[in-house]
């Protein structure tokens, strides 16, 4: 089977400082899987609107899926859908809150690129060997943001916020006309340890939830009469020892 693979140490960056940011050009994504990326980026074209936003805004797009995942055999397979829930101690924005997104598209969770993808960002873990025999909850959110002269383009969630998961990874997947973006990690007393923005496609960061906070920016168009867009590709992983397999 067709591997991606990096030239940067992102295991080093995650046992070290707890996240890693890794360009687009630090990663080798054989022929095939680039094909396969072209079909699931398609995808964001087709993306419902998020009902859940601040005083009604409509510049938010999403689906959500999730997969059983076990590391010692890089087996896949699909879990049922179910709404999404945060706490408000992790989100202060929409926590508390069940929240019922349109599942992945069945063409989303067969693709072979989304699949490698899920496994490679997992090498990069710097988990133990236990926790590689034991199941997982990956979470699979595709998500777009939209924004006019007038209308930010707000990222999810907003402000300073966990996602309640051990590792999350963020994979730019499309960028046209935008400015802004910019994503900062917190330590656990909140203070700023480093900005970044994600500028080519497949450019992505991942971090230890457990351990960092994080924010992104809003976006804003470029050029005011034109949308721009930002869509990113982001895994959850849930370190799930009771998770039973999928039948």
């Amino acid at each position: 089977m067709s591997q991606i693979t990096t030239t940067h140490d992102v295991h080093t960056d995650l046992a070290t400082q707890y996240y890693s940011l890794v360009r687009a050009t630090e990663l080798s994504i054989p022929d095939d899987l680039r094909q396969e990326w072209l079909s699931l980026s398609i995808d964001y074209a087709d993306l419902p609107v998020d009902e859940y936003l601040p005083n009604n805004g409509k510049y938010r797009f999403r689906r959500y899926g999730r997969y059983y995942f076990m590391p010692s055999t890089e087996e896949l397979l699909r879990l049922p859908h179910e709404d999404y829930f945060q706490d408000t101690d992790i989100n202060e924005i929409t926590g508390g809150i069940v929240r019922k997104f349109a599942p992945l598209l069945d063409t989303t969770f067969s693709n072979d690129f989304l699949q490698e993808m899920i496994r490679f960002d997992f090498r990069q873990f710097p988990v133990t060997d236990a926790m590689k025999n034991d199941p997982w909850d990956v979470h699979v959110h595709l998500i777009r943001v939209t924004a006019t002269h007038g209308q930010d383009g707000h990222p999810t969630p907003e402000g300073i916020h966990k996602d309640g998961a051990e590792f999350v990874t963020v994979h730019l997947a499309e960028l046209v006309n935008a400015d802004g973006g910019d994503v900062s990690i917190y330590d656990n007393d909140k203070n700023l340890l480093s900005t970044h923005r994600l500028n080519q496609i497949m450019d992505f960061y991942v971090f230890n939830d457990d351990m960092l906070w994080h924010k992104a920016e809003p976006i804003t168009p470029k050029n005011e009469k034109h949308q721009a867009v930002r869509s990113i590709l982001t895994f959850d992983y849930h370190h799930a020892p009771d998770l039973k397999r999928p039948r």
